[in-house]
């Protein structure tokens, strides 16, 4: 099917061609003129004459043109008044014709038409003496330039010269011409046959001697010829002389039956195609070597037709360098001859012979002056020889198959998009090469020529002009580059534009010496005004972007436009320029290397391809669903697959017009080529380049630092996605289909451990190694060192031959894997998977690699601002932070922060053992810092704006101050003493510091007594009773006196903000196994293996002003039954959360109602303090019960200010209490007991007992009166306590309040207790204390009761109480 041309750039070159400015003569002008009356005979004299004087004058078209004025339509002329003046003419373009120097086969078709114009028009030619002697002159004075040109047509020249030899006038010169036209041929045929010499030397490669039968074709024959053209004295006599060129070649023909056997014609064949004179009859020649070479296979037995065959390679060797081409065309008359036998052992015998033979590679191509590419012409014919016997029976010849891939790759490919060779790819893919696809692909793929339009067509036309016209043409190189882009388009583009921005950035000319002609060369100025600018312009952009030229000219068109426009070059003109070379380099590739940016644009220009697909692939482009996005593409080469492999044979559609006028600059050809097969293979390599990328990404995303089943079904899913692909490619491996079958149903199974998936990949691992080598080795290891040898020298030594096979055969087998777009992935990332998962099982002992499997770092963070449904639950966050979390979500006032779960606590020795995942829960640390420092304005390790940090613990199942506790991470000296710098926190930084350095020193074993002695010691110094009265600089003696303390016992504090971070973190894990953990767990009967989490936030600062305080609320009054909301609790002044529930300050009461209880001696509460934060603790108190249907609560609070919005709820859990029928209370009325002090009661019960001050005081009362209550005596209730509260019956503080951990944990285990006893001073290290100022000593019987908060010295009988 044949289209109207629609080409825009043939539109602009036929035009350009058509209004080059030329002149007719005006005798030439006055000859078209005489036929104007008779219009066809006009239209072909002005066609002739205007393409006789064009400047790209196309001589065989005015040859062919010529025939029509001399001959056919010379009759108007001969009756005309002006003939003479005609003939004048004609003789005078012939004349010009003869002078050019024109092809030898152009010369002997212009001596053809003008002996035919001698010989039709002759008498009209003899009206006029002057003109048969002028013809005669003529030939005489151009046969001498050409004579071979003449007495090649000395048969015509003695039949349409008759008429001149018998006119008296001219019959001696016409008889002289002839005699010396004789004369030469015969001297040339003698000179150039040497028959008998000939033979010589082939004789031993004859059967029999055969010198008598070709005798006479020796000088014997040319000396008679001779003889007698010596003897002739008339016309008749040379007439008679039967030494035509057809006459000689007929004779040596006659002789080729003259041999018996193939192999011997052969050698005489290739005998007479080496002969000069046979040039116009090789053809002919060849026909007759045809005829003999397919006799080969029907007439001759096998043994017979392999010398035949080895005969004619031997011609072919000797022949190969002149006449290369000829030989072609006979290799492909062999071959499908054998092919026709069907016989391996004669197929294969002649594709030996075929590989051995040699290869033309396109040779050293380089430019002209005249700007054109030379190429070995028969390079292209090789490729198509080649794969026309490939394509006559794919499989059998699939070894020629190889060697033809690997002398492209090794040799090099060139092809112009004049050599049309999109038609060479259909009839390859139309022949049947499905069991050899991935074969056929890796030659396919080689070729430069998967696209449609043939020449410079559309946007590539349009950049290239607009680039040169920029400059009006005066940019020498550029102009250049032009014009090589709209000639003979090929591949080689690339590299050359490639080169001229590398000379603009560089400029260096060195980097355009190879790929320009000598001419423009010399023409181009480094530091000229087309050169300056650009170059510029490319350094700044490079520079200022940090990138290299490589990566610039790879970067896509809107952003370089932003990256070029950031350096603000004045020059609009460079920008312009380099903007365009670029585009245009982006272009060239993405036409001859399927570098496409814009697949879908390419998709949509094809009926084939399913619209619904393309929509889909397009969506999916913008989207991150990269596997979604890969199987998509596979699914769609699949649909392409089946284009190619429909057994119909497909038609191209082509469109292609060849000019007329062959100018440089002016493309010979334009147009289009499309075919549903050709085109579905472009886009399948198209497809395959983004696939290749998608892949890399995915492989990104897989983190295999570290080995869990989380990344063991990644790397399967993987490998999946990797086996699609090759399916797509043609591979195929039922043993790599096993084994991944292995490997997916090892994960339904819990029980493989890494040494059995080592195992498994290192199965697939070979697996891979098979498939390289069936697919991209085996077939062509035999093959290389030979073709590779074909390629070298032959004088090249061994030493040398064996080691250039070596470096030729790593690089080609490389790149054969690389034009795999999966195989060479796949095998990387299966070696490096195997690497790191021995590594990470020399690291681990066996029973951490097996815990390490599951671990899956999708559950290990958890932020406090975003759902993470799978983890959102106690068991991975802890019953603290899950409680915060659902309050943060909604929309409670609780600070930001994220939660590192139990999932890794289980994993935290496996963790710190393999660095890499080590790294990974920094980076995820680091990742969700980031979020808490856009959420909070403030930034980690900043000391300007310095975001702190609170690090707690936190366990499915609650465990009050059994475990570490930090806060306000992220202060070092550097932050404390800038911070202390900031308005109001001169006092609060120094004593946040001093409580991070604290709770550090402790979290390395340090005892809360040495700080508190500190502190003691400096109350003393400076007469202070409160901390909060000490200055500013004090507090930060203090911090210091802190940090000598550390260093005494040889802790080290870690200064880096993130290190101490991550420290903490480490340090609140362990914690779960410090002693007190362990206690609470055996006591509470909680299972070991629950662990923690670990609870990070920003830090809210309950010690930054006067006002400002913390606290802890139970919104029921645990002594009474009502089951309304009733604040009570413990709040303090200046002071942070685990000053309460560490038990380590005088507490204040949270409600009036509870303050009027006479518990507290304090005329104030929180109610009447700040009423304000009250209210929106009772707000909050009545949301959760009322609208979020929660237990009572526990609430512990922090507020900077009195203002509500400052109020922070740092956590939450369920109330433990427990409802008594009964009550045991004393049986002796309250004003006959002896009352010492009171403080807040805990528990409800009366207790007898006696005086207790240590674990050893315990164990000794249980021992030697089992029966008497242990009644522990402690300065404050803190949770390093924990373990003798266990032990004891009762509990008496001085310090802390009841909703201290202590106290809680005391009231959780029944036990009865008072604490903030005002009246208690305790001595430990005397074991006694006073209460109310009376003195009790250890083991003094004490009474309490926990109801109302008093104590009582002595023991007093106990009742029980029903109600």
């Amino acid at each position: 099917m044949v289209e109207m041309i629609k080409s825009k750039a043939l539109e602009v070159n036929l035009s350009r061609t058509q209004n080059i400015p030329y002149t007719i003569p005006e005798k030439h002008l006055w000859f078209i003129s005489l036929s104007e009356q008779y219009w066809g005979i006009h239209k072909r004299a002005d066609e002739f004459f205007n393409e006789f004087h064009h400047p790209f004058s196309n001589r065989k078209d005015v040859i062919q043109l010529i025939v029509n004025v001399v001959n056919s339509d010379f009759w108007i002329y001969k009756e005309m008044e002006e003939l003479e003046k005609v003939i004048e003419i004609i003789l005078e373009l012939f004349e010009q014709l003869m002078k050019e120097n024109l092809p030898d086969e152009l010369y002997k078709q212009l001596l053809f038409v003008y002996l035919n114009f001698i010989d039709a028009h002759y008498d009209s030619l003899a009206r006029f003496d002057r003109f048969p002697n002028q013809i005669l002159e003529q030939f005489d004075h151009y046969f001498n330039q050409r004579p071979f040109s003449f007495f090649i047509n000395i048969g015509y020249f003695k039949k349409k010269l008759e008429k001149l030899a018998t006119n008296p006038a001219t019959a001696d010169s016409c008889f002289k011409l002839m005699h010396k036209m004789i004369n030469h041929h015969i001297t040339f045929w003698k000179e150039t046959t040497r028959i008998k010499e000939w033979y010589r030397e082939n004789q031993d490669k004859m059967s029999e001697d055969y010198l008598p039968a070709i005798t006479e074709m020796g000088n014997k024959i040319f000396d008679y010829y001779e003889e007698k053209s010596n003897k002739a004295q008339s016309w008749q006599d040379l007439n008679d002389i039967t030494f035509t060129v057809t006459d000689v070649i007929d004779s040596l023909m006659e002789k080729i039956y003259s041999f018996k056997k193939a192999p011997e014609q052969f050698i005489y064949i290739f005998y007479l195609l080496h002969l000069p004179g046979t040039i116009y009859h090789r053809e002919y020649i060849l026909i007759e070597l045809n005829k003999i070479i397919k006799k080969i296979s029907t007439e001759l037995n096998e043994d017979e037709t392999i010398e035949s065959i080895d005969a004619l390679f031997l011609q072919f060797r000797e022949f190969k360098k002149n006449y290369m081409n000829m030989i072609l065309d006979s290799i492909l008359t062999l071959g499908k001859e054998i092919l026709n036998t069907e016989n391996l052992n004669l197929i294969h015998h002649l594709e030996n012979h075929l590989i051995n033979f040699g290869f033309v590679n396109p040779g050293v191509t380089y430019m002209t002056n005249d700007w054109e590419l030379k190429v070995d012409p028969c390079h292209v014919k090789n490729i198509r020889v080649w794969l026309e016997l490939i394509e006559y029976r794919p499989e059998t010849m699939k070894r020629l198959l190889s060697a033809l891939i690997i002398n492209l790759r090794i040799g090099g490919i060139f092809i112009f998009d004049t050599d049309f060779f999109q038609k060479d790819i259909t009839k390859l893919l139309n022949s049947d090469i499905f069991p050899i696809y991935k074969k056929v692909k890796q030659l396919a793929g080689i070729f430069p020529v998967y696209f449609n339009e043939i020449g410079a067509e559309g946007l590539l036309r349009d950049v290239s002009t607009k680039i040169d016209e920029i400059t009006h043409r005066n940019d020498i190189l550029i102009h250049f580059l032009r014009k090589q882009i709209h000639t003979e388009g090929n591949n080689s583009h690339i590299q050359i534009t490639m080169d001229v921005i590398r000379f603009w950035y560089h400029k260096d000319k060195k980097w355009i010496s190879k790929v320009v002609p000598q001419n423009v060369f010399d023409q181009i100025d480094e530091d000229g005004m087309f050169v300056q600018g650009v170059h510029e312009l490319l350094v700044k952009t490079c520079e200022k972007h940090q990138i290299e030229i490589e990566k610039l000219i790879e970067v896509e068109k809107e952003e370089l436009a932003k990256m070029i426009q950031a350096v603000g070059h004045e020059d609009s003109i460079d920008v312009e320029r380099v903007m365009l070379i670029i585009e245009l380099y982006q272009l060239l590739k993405e036409k001859y290397i399927f570098a496409s940016t814009n697949i879908v644009a390419i998709l949509n220009r094809h009926t084939f391809v399913d619209k619904e697909d393309i929509d889909k692939l397009e969506n999916l482009l913008d989207t991150e669903n990269n596997i979604a996005l890969l199987k998509h593409i596979h699914m769609m080469i699949n649909k392409l697959n089946e284009i190619i492999f429909d057994p119909n044979p497909s038609e191209g559609m082509e469109n292609v017009f060849y000019k007329r006028h062959i100018a440089f600059g002016i493309p010979s050809m334009y147009g289009y080529y499309k075919e549903p097969k050709f085109d579905a293979l472009g886009l399948i390599f198209r497809l395959e380049r983004i696939a290749l990328v998608i892949m890399k990404r995915i492989i990104a995303e897989i983190n295999i630092d570290y080995f869990t089943l989380k990344t063991i079904r990644e790397i399967l899913d993987l490998i999946q996605l990797f086996q699609e692909g090759l399916h797509c490619e043609g591979i195929h491996l039922q043993n790599f289909d096993s084994n991944l079958k292995m490997l997916r149903f090892s994960l339904t199974s819990g029980c493989f451990t890494l040494k059995q998936y080592i195992n498994i990949f290192q199965f697939m691992e070979k697996n891979i190694k098979e498939i390289i080598n069936n697919y991209f080795i085996q077939p062509y290891e035999k093959l290389l060192p030979t073709i590779i040898t074909q390629h070298l020298p032959e004088d090249t030594d061994a030493y040398t031959l064996k080691k250039i096979i070596a470096q030729k055969s790593e690089i080609f087998y490389r790149e054969s894997i690389a034009s795999s777009f999966n195989i060479q992935l796949l095998d990387n990332f299966m070696g490096e998977v195997l690497t790191k998962l021995r590594k990470q099982i020399n690291s681990l002992t066996e029973e951490e690699a097996k815990r390490i499997m599951t671990y899956d770092d999708n559950l290990s963070i958890s932020p406090l601002y975003k759902a993470t449904p799978l983890i959102d639950n106690p068991v991975f966050l802890g019953n603290k932070a899950y409680n915060l979390k659902k309050l943060y979500l909604n929309q409670y006032p609780v600070p930001p922060g994220f939660v590192i779960t139990t999932e890794v606590f289980r994993r935290i020795d496996e963790i710190q053992k393999i660095d890499k995942l080590n790294e990974r829960v920094d980076q995820l640390i680091a990742s969700h810092l980031k979020k808490l420092e856009e959420l909070t304005g403030q930034e980690f390790g900043n000391s300007e704006k310095p975001l702190l940090l609170s690090v707690r613990s936190g366990s499915a199942i609650s465990m009050p101050g059994a475990m570490n506790t930090f806060l306000n991470v992220g202060l070092n000296d550097e932050i404390t003493e800038k911070l202390s710098k900031m308005e109001n926190y001169a006092w609060t930084s120094w004593d946040c510091y001093r409580r991070l350095i604290q709770t550090w020193g402790m979290s390395y074993g340090l005892e809360r007594d040495q700080f508190d002695q500190i502190i003691i010691d400096y109350k003393k110094k400076y007469n202070v009773n409160q901390k909060v009265e000490f200055t500013p600089h004090v507090m930060r003696e203090i911090a210091f006196e802190y940090k000598k303390l550390l260093a005494k016992y040889s802790i080290e504090f870690e200064e880096e903000p993130f290190a101490q971070l991550k420290k903490a973190i480490i340090s609140v894990f362990n914690s779960w196994d410090t002693v007190r953990a362990q206690a609470y767990r055996k006591h509470m009967h909680i299972a070991d293996e629950w662990g923690t989490a670990v609870t990070i936030q920003k830090m809210v600062l309950g010690n930054i002003y006067i006002e400002s305080g913390s606290g802890v609320l139970f919104t029921k009054d645990v002594q009474e039954k009502s089951d309304e909301i009733n604040l009570t609790g413990d709040f303090t002044f200046i002071s942070q959360g685990e000053d309460i529930v560490g038990g380590l300050v005088k507490t204040l009461p949270i409600s009036e109602k509870q303050r009027v209880k006479g518990v507290y001696s304090s005329p104030i509460s929180l109610e009447s303090t700040y009423p304000e934060i009250y209210q929106r603790l009772f707000d909050i108190s009545k949301k959760m019960l009322e609208e979020e249907k929660m237990a009572h609560q526990e609430i512990e609070f922090t507020f900077e200010t009195s203002r509500a919005e400052d109020l922070y709820i740092l956590q939450t859990r369920n109330m433990t209490f427990h409802y008594q029928n009964r009550m045991e209370v004393f049986d002796t009325p309250e004003e006959k007991m002896e009352r010492v002090g009171s403080g807040i009661g805990i528990g409800s019960q009366a207790l007898n007992g006696v005086i207790v001050f240590e674990l050893q005081d315990i164990d000794w009362v249980k021992k030697e009166n089992p029966n008497i209550n242990a009644i522990l005596v402690r300065p404050d209730t803190v949770p390093d306590d924990i373990e003798i509260i266990f032990e004891c019956d009762g509990l008496l503080t001085a310090r802390g309040g009841a909703t201290s951990h202590a106290a809680v944990t005391a009231g959780t285990l029944g036990k009865t207790g008072v604490v903030n006893c005002n009246d208690l001073i305790v001595y430990e290290q005397d074991k006694k204390c006073t209460i109310g100022g009376v003195l009790f000593n250890l083991f003094d019987p004490v009474a309490i009761d926990g109801k109302n908060g008093f104590i009582y010295k002595g023991n007093y009988p106990i009742k029980i109480e029903e109600f």
